[in-house]
């Protein structure tokens, strides 16, 4: 006997969410190789410009088919959240790219591109537990990555805390200034990705 569904299929929801977490993704992939690559800061600039253009597009898409669709395969209100989170974190990562130009960065800073790291393997998490929305049946697999994203953002905040108390004992300040900031913009991209799981748990608990 077939499975009832008891919500409603709306692929395009669905396709907006992963095509956002993809671009995500790129941003976050741009922005550590950026970090490697200092002699090509600026182009690596302009192509998280132009990813996090991409991402406007595809988050404006998602609103305007809310807008214009009465039943959606959960709230209006998660639905908002979830992309306006994908946003963000794009967001914080083009800010950290114009950071890194702007202060005319020479040289890599190591706990900058650990910090780069961990937000990679934490949008990966986010890419594939937004992938699971599809089915929310999945409940376990997906509270496992969120659980997996919430663990990395742990370790982001460390990473984040012991930057700055070496930046600190550093004693440069001009250096202070400048790496304090786009460290900053990095470990918020990390904490937006923990916001958006706990939406994506809080989804799966209304409809468990």
């Amino acid at each position: 006997m077939a499975k009832l569904r008891l919500l409603p299929r709306d692929e395009k929801f669905f396709e907006l969410f992963e095509k956002a977490a993809g671009i995500v993704l790129a941003g976050a992939e741009t922005l550590l190789q950026m970090l490697n690559d200092f002699d090509n800061a600026d182009l690596y600039r302009k192509k998280i410009g132009d990813l996090e253009h991409e991402g406007d597009a595809v988050i404006h898409a998602v609103v305007d088919k809310l807008n214009r669709t009465f039943v959606t395969p959960f709230d209006q209100e998660d639905i908002r959240a979830i992309a306006s989170r994908l946003d963000d974190i794009i967001d914080y990562i083009q800010a950290a790219a114009e950071r890194l130009v702007l202060y005319q960065v020479k040289g890599p800073y190591l706990d900058s591109m650990e910090l780069a790291s961990v937000l990679v393997e934490t949008v990966r998490q986010v890419q594939a537990v937004v992938s699971m929305l599809r089915d929310l049946g999945q409940r376990r697999a997906i509270l496992e990555r969120c659980i997996e994203i919430n663990r990395l953002e742990n370790s982001g905040d460390r990473l984040y805390r012991e930057a700055l108390g070496r930046l600190f004992a550093d004693g440069n300040l001009l250096e202070l200034i400048r790496w304090k900031e786009i460290i900053e913009q990095i470990e918020q991209a990390v904490d937006e990705c923990e916001d958006l799981a706990d939406i994506i748990e809080s989804v799966v608990v209304k409809h468990a």
